[in-house]
């Protein structure tokens, strides 16, 4: 059985999965990089996994968006919950931007800035921006008005 000829690129992608497979993630992800082209769904796939589990959230986009793979929205919303929790607002919008997040966390957001006197501004931009449906007037620009 003759073996075919394989090329650089499919030897860095092959040296890639075994980097990635020991939990070298810089060097598998410069790999696939730099060979695109040649690496499967499931390894990019894979590589988010692992950047996620260390929490390397945006390295873990950048490999989306490269490996044309969807971002895991559900896992970046769950991190946004737990930096709620502790009151880290701005890590807490970060997530739940990049993840996507409905109404009702943003909601959560909104109730918590606006217990706190010096962020009413940012309460009001983020209730504009993702809690009041266009074609409506605003509640807070009603407000503003009066």
């Amino acid at each position: 059985m003759a073996l075919k000829p394989m090329h650089a690129s499919h030897s860095k992608v092959l040296i890639g999965r075994r980097y990635l497979e020991h939990g070298f993630l810089d060097v598998a992800m410069r790999l696939f990089i730099g060979n695109a082209a040649l690496v499967e769904k499931r390894d990019w796939d894979l590589l988010v996994e692992r950047l996620m589990d260390r929490h390397r959230i945006v390295d873990a986009v950048r490999v989306c968006e490269i490996g044309d793979v969807p971002v895991p929205c559900a896992q970046l919303r769950a991190l946004g919950d737990g930096c709620l929790r502790r009151k880290d607002f701005e890590g807490a919008i970060r997530l739940y931007e990049l993840g996507e997040a409905e109404r009702e966390r943003w909601g959560r957001v909104v109730d918590l800035l606006t217990a706190r006197p010096d962020q009413e501004r940012r309460a009001i931009a983020l209730a504009e921006r993702y809690l009041v449906s266009e074609g409506r007037p605003s509640e807070l620009s009603l407000a503003a008005a009066s």
